[in-house]
């Protein structure tokens, strides 16, 4: 099959369902890969093969913030040799199965190169997304590529399909069918806390600490994230150590001074990792309406939370919110809007349980 258009919003590359952070936050990374020096054994890869039938394979090519892996380190210039790795990994061990293999709309080279693959059978299918994100989030990926509606936090074997990283796929094959053994993983290295951004190649059960030693800029406070500042977690323990899920770090320096009246420079936004100075009230500029992806209105949150009616969120479709951050990052008066709707989340869910457990005593 040929390549398919999803669903896209040309028009609106900031506001309105999605951001487009590599306009914003344009990242280079060193040509030249690192190895990061670690003695101790490099921990077992291992991939949890699902127990479920897969009917459909999705790889995602396309990502939407900056700090991702490059496609290109990935296929290593060589789309075909992957997409060959991807159907031997597919045809051992998920025999009948489709793959989708979602591209970004501006790799005009990796098209041309997908294009003429597909040629040689019906198993792989295409489809060319704008990187806007959150758009490549499991919820929308489905509804956008498969017509599949699936709720925020459900497993996507459930419904049959497998979401493979990339990487993995590499991974896969080289462990299950070469078997070679697997023993580091590319790790993107990036943020205003470095001197400069990198790729790493790192064995998983290496401390962050060792990652970030002779990095980071010197004389500076930072914040470090795993997996993106924006829905990743942030490192408290430096002794934390990466695995083969682990996709990118995350620097961030640490600013504890305020930005006068940042709500009236739209145009200027920046990453705030404030934790002094920036918390002011909400100021009802909508701007976290106009973000969100799924066109909930998570002010709305905010106010139940500092009312101290949690549960009372439900009745906004908090069950809908997928959790990307976008509301927490566009938010002028820096308001942790994205805790907020965690905090709601688990004050819901214990409201449920309650009301269940006093149902069966009745």
């Amino acid at each position: 099959m040929g390549l398919c258009m999803a669903k896209t919003d040309k028009d609106k590359k900031v506001y309105k369902n999605g951001f487009n952070l590599f306009e914003a936050y344009p990242i280079q990374f060193s040509e030249k890969v690192e190895t990061v020096p670690y003695d101790e054994p490099a921990e077992a890869f291992n991939f949890p093969f699902p127990d479920k039938n897969i009917a459909h394979i999705m790889v995602n090519l396309c990502p939407t913030e900056p700090w991702a892996l490059p496609h290109v380190r990935i296929t290593e210039n060589n789309p075909r040799e992957f997409f060959s790795k991807l159907d031997r990994v597919r045809t051992r061990y998920f025999g009948g199965s489709h793959c989708h293999a979602v591209i970004s709309s501006h790799e005009i080279d990796l098209i041309k190169e997908v294009k003429e693959f597909t040629w040689h059978g019906d198993w792989l299918h295409t489809y060319l997304l704008d990187p806007i994100y959150p758009h490549d989030a499991p919820v929308l990926l489905l509804k956008k590529i498969l017509g599949l509606h699936l709720a925020y936090g459900q497993d996507t074997r459930e419904t049959g399909v497998l979401i493979l990283e990339p990487q993995a796929v590499a991974e896969i094959f080289e462990h299950y069918i070469r078997g070679n053994e697997c023993s580091t993983r590319l790790i993107p290295l990036s943020g205003t806390g470095l001197g400069e951004n990198k790729i790493l190649k790192v064995k998983p059960g290496t401390p962050i600490q060792a990652i970030l030693d002779g990095n980071v800029r010197e004389n500076i406070t930072c914040r470090v994230f795993v997996d993106g500042p924006l829905n990743g977690s942030e490192v408290k323990d430096m002794r934390q150590r990466i695995g083969w899920t682990t996709k990118n770090i995350v620097i961030l320096e640490e600013r504890d001074y305020k930005t006068p009246f940042s709500f009236f420079r739209l145009n200027e936004l920046v990453f705030t990792t404030s934790l002094m100075g920036e918390l002011r009230r909400c100021v009802y500029c909508n701007h976290c309406d106009d973000m969100c992806p799924v066109n909930l209105e998570p002010a709305l949150y905010w106010q139940c939370h500092t009312r101290g009616e949690k549960q009372r969120a439900r009745l906004y479709g908090l069950e809908k919110c997928i959790e990307c951050g976008l509301c927490s990052f566009i938010c002028p008066s820096k308001l942790e809007l994205l805790q907020i709707i965690k905090e709601c989340k688990l004050a819901d869910s214990g409201s449920r349980l309650k009301d269940e457990t006093d149902y069966k005593k009745i």
